[in-house]
């Protein structure tokens, strides 16, 4: 099978290649697409194994933030945590970098 646009990073999706998103590790993603609040795009281990065709972007996972309070644009800085429960990855924003819960 060759490779899709969900294998690499949503920065390099056509269409986002261009939105300015910001890498804040090798998996956890953000941008500004949902403004006021920052969208991340996280990529779950535990999808890495199902085919592409089954899930919306591959192994990546979005997340919406309109619930968080975003004390700080720049840096970023959003409360309370980050949770997905594709694989309960937890963690924090604050000064513009992730803190694993």
């Amino acid at each position: 099978m060759a490779p899709g646009p969900y294998d690499r990073p949503p920065s390099d999706w056509p269409g986002l290649e261009t939105g300015g998103l910001v890498q804040l590790t090798p998996d956890i993603y953000f941008g500004w697409a949902d403004e006021p609040h920052p969208l991340f795009w996280h990529r779950c281990a535990a999808l890495a194994d199902v085919p592409e065709d089954r899930t919306v972007h591959g192994p990546w996972v979005a997340a919406g933030t309109g619930a968080h309070t975003l004390v700080s644009r720049d840096p970023l800085h959003l409360e309370p945590s980050l949770l997905w429960r594709c694989c309960d990855l937890h963690g924090f924003v604050r000064n513009g970098v992730w803190i694993p819960a």
